[in-house]
């Protein structure tokens, strides 16, 4: 290898190294991820929501724990094993329970007492393009 070449070597690595991994750092990442994201927070409140009803439905009143809410065929299973944060509280009658499920795009919380919605709300926290869906019937 002549001397010359030599030289240049490392700054010809450098940048054969700069133009593969630059514009990779730089890639606008795909609003499909998002959207994913969107539609499995908002999959996990209905679940939820739809189980509690179920459970009020059925004279055994809103309950606390998330573990009652988790059985076989509903889904909520595999939405919790998203990064999804879930709180869920029920008075100690039974009689209202409010849900707060957050991802790093969504954070929704539904509130019902006595079978009827109280409170339905959405914030967007990050995600261009992400929309609040229409706040449910009460």
């Amino acid at each position: 290898m002549p001397p010359n070449l030599r030289r240049y070597l490392p700054f010809i690595l450098i940048g054969v190294l700069v133009i593969t991994v630059v514009p990779s750092l730089f890639k606008k990442h795909s609003g499909k991820t998002t959207n994913t994201r969107v539609t499995q927070t908002l999959d996990a409140l209905h679940v939820i929501d739809r189980a509690q009803q179920k459970r009020f439905a059925a004279g055994d009143g809103y309950t606390r724990h998330l573990a009652d809410l988790v059985v076989k065929g509903n889904g909520l299973a595999l939405d919790l094993a998203l990064p999804i944060v879930v709180q869920l509280d029920a008075a100690a009658n039974g009689k209202s329970y409010v849900v707060q499920i957050e991802s790093d795009v969504l954070s929704l919380v539904r509130s019902r007492r006595d079978g009827k919605l109280v409170a339905d709300t959405c914030a967007v926290l990050s995600g261009r393009g992400v929309k609040c869906p229409a706040p449910a019937a009460k």
